[in-house]
Order: C-alpha cells, then structure tokens, then sequence
C-alpha cells in the first residue's frame, strides 16, 4: 500500500467519523429535555439490570428481602410481586405488610387478588 493510498484512506475515515458524530450531535440537540434526562445516571449508581450477572442478581435479591424486612414498604411491595409466582400465601403476607403501613400499591394490588377468584367463579 502507498503512502498516498494510506493518506486517502484515513483522510476519508476521520471525514466518515467526523460526519457521524455531528450528525449524532445534530440529532441529540433536537431531543427534548424530558427525553435526555431518561439516559442519565441514577441517583447513587447502584443501578443493575436483572441478567447480566448472577453474581449480582443473587446480591440485589438478598437487598431486596432485607430492605423488606427491616420495613420498607416499597421493598415489602416488590417483594410481594416476586413471590406472586412462586408462593400467594407469602406474598398475600408481604402486601399485607406494606399495605398495613399505608403503601397504596400493596392495598390496590391485595383488592385486586382478592375480588379476581371471586369473580372468576361468578363466570
């Protein structure tokens, strides 16, 4: 390959990559502000998505139960929300328990459980 082959070769990459990035920066400056603040980083960076590592998945469940079991409503609620799969009767308890504290997620999540058989054998 000649240097002036070489030369044009990465004239016109670094023109491709430069195009690009503006054009990105073009579209980005016509997001709105709602929108942009949606990719942001949370609050604390303790952020994790369920999947990417077992490791951390086991670590954010084990939070999660203990945060529920020292009282949290909010951890209370979610954990009523996993256990509708695995075990009703413990996670009626959970609702319950964050419903008993004024957490209306929980109290409108236990109407609902509780009117949905009774409705189901009305049919």
């Amino acid at each position: 390959m000649t240097a002036k082959r070489l030369f044009t070769w990465t004239f016109f990459f670094a023109l491709f990559v430069v195009l690009v990035a503006l054009f990105w920066r073009q579209l980005f400056d016509q997001t709105p502000p709602s929108l942009r603040e949606l990719g942001g980083h949370p609050v604390g960076g303790d952020a994790h998505i369920y999947g990417e590592s077992p490791r951390l998945d086991g670590m954010a469940d084990r939070a999660l139960l203990a945060d529920a079991q020292r009282g949290n409503p909010g951890a209370q609620y979610m954990q009523g929300l996993i256990m509708e799969h695995y075990d009703m009767k413990e996670a009626l308890r959970w609702y319950e328990a964050a419903a008993a504290q004024g957490y209306e997620l929980a109290a409108q999540r236990l109407e609902a459980l509780r009117q949905a058989p009774a409705s189901a054998s009305a049919q």
